[in-house]
């Protein structure tokens, strides 16, 4: 099949980069690349090499290696994304980093953490758990209007939920969120929570890699994004922006060896004989990144498919996009509504919160292919990701697979 666009720096994208730099089984498609990411076999061989290197002298390495690596790593992840390296520092992925940020303060009597309809349900279970352990702390659970004109309508619906809950402590922001791939206004939100005295922590699970980032110039009191997903990591390395004002209260889940060292980054850097090679990989999946024409070059390649990809899809699901403006529509990933038919309905009764993970495996299970299904505004959508090595031929093996399975028998 036809690959829609080559990068500037020639790097053939689809098919070829697939056989040439992944280690995917061909006998599965994957358009899910949002959950999990992929790991390209330079990155692997990086992360096998230093494996080896650790086990011919271990205590050499965690005595006198790994503490320096881990920093000169989050140094080179600091440059890419554009912040400052005193303020950054890794961590396994975002869920450790915002457990780290959220089991480090300290709660009164009174106080609030606001959330979405839309927040992770890893994030959700969090702020539950926090809640249960403080009788006194409230979670406020806004919704988010949809469908969406514009994004006043997502900032206006945060300023009236923020009015009449004064007590708001925490706000927990998806950039992107998971489970319909929509970009929040995130700075306008991050001002209105700063202007009624409330921290802001950004959920940015999605965005190191595909969308550009400047936390210096976003000011939240923290950010938090993983590395598997867009930037090609080892699964096991994420990012965890602490804003100076935080920096001697926000501390590392597990309390290890330096948890009282003057520096970030060495707080966060030794926690015993975790593993740390995914951290140390990190300049290498950078390098391959670049590689591939950078940032400008992979959002051409992987919106101009997407783009495709869901036009196809919609027509011959005789379904729509999720409405959202094209503004607030993430890069790499969209939700293409499914097929109305009886079938599809018997799914949605059967489907208990954001996703259906019955169908999901009914599609791998029958068709081989990776996708995720999810429940938003009371209908199943199929929430697909394209990435570097993805052609026109993944999802017309989608759309087949959908056709098939969600048919109405005659």
């Amino acid at each position: 099949m036809e690959n829609l666009s080559t990068s500037p720096a020639m790097v053939e994208f689809g098919r070829t980069l697939l056989r040439r730099e992944f280690c995917f089984d061909e006998s599965s498609t994957q358009v899910n690349h949002g959950y999990y990411g992929a790991v390209p076999r330079k990155v692997l061989d990086c992360q096998l090499s230093m494996m080896e290197e650790r086990e011919r002298n271990p205590e050499h390495w965690y005595r006198y290696l790994d503490n320096d690596r881990y920093i000169n790593a989050a140094a080179k992840v600091a440059e890419f994304i554009g912040c400052c390296k005193e303020n950054l520092v890794l961590v396994e992925n975002t869920t450790s980093g915002i457990n780290a940020v959220v089991k480090s303060m300290s709660w009164n009597k009174g106080d609030g953490i606001l959330c979405t309809d839309h927040t992770y349900e890893s994030m959700s279970n969090l702020v539950q758990y926090i809640a249960k352990e403080n009788e006194d702390i409230e979670v406020i659970r806004m919704d988010i209007p949809m469908p969406i004109q514009d994004e006043d309508e997502v900032v206006q619906a945060y300023a009236k939920v923020i009015e009449k809950s004064p007590q708001i402590k925490l706000a927990i922001i998806d950039h992107i969120t998971s489970v319909s791939a929509m970009i929040l206004p995130v700075h306008r939100l991050v001002d209105l929570c700063h202007k009624n005295g409330i921290l802001a922590l950004i959920d940015g699970a999605h965005c190191p890699g595909q969308l550009h980032l400047d936390l210096e110039k976003l000011r939240a009191d923290y950010y938090v994004g993983n590395l598997h997903k867009w930037v090609f990591c080892p699964r096991g390395c994420a990012l965890l922006w602490i804003h100076p004002n935080h920096h001697n209260t926000t501390h590392p889940i597990i309390t290890s060896a330096k948890i009282f060292h003057a520096n970030l980054q060495h707080r966060y850097s030794y926690q015993g004989t975790r593993d740390s090679i995914p951290y140390l990989t990190a300049t290498k999946a950078i390098e391959f990144y670049q590689s591939l024409g950078g940032m400008d070059a992979i959002v051409e390649h992987n919106s101009k498919l997407k783009d495709w990809a869901s036009s196809m899809l919609s027509e011959a699901w005789n379904s729509t996009c999720l409405p959202i403006p094209n503004s607030m529509r993430a890069p790499f990933m969209i939700l293409v509504g499914l097929p109305d038919t009886k079938t599809t309905r018997e799914y949605e009764i059967k489907t208990k919160g954001h996703y259906s993970d019955e169908l999901k495996k009914d599609i791998y299970d029958k068709h081989r292919v990776h996708t995720v299904i999810c429940h938003v505004m009371g209908k199943l959508w199929c929430r697909m990701s394209v990435n570097v090595y993805n052609c026109q031929e993944d999802y017309y093996k989608l759309r087949d697979a959908i056709l098939s399975i969600l048919k109405d028998e005659a």
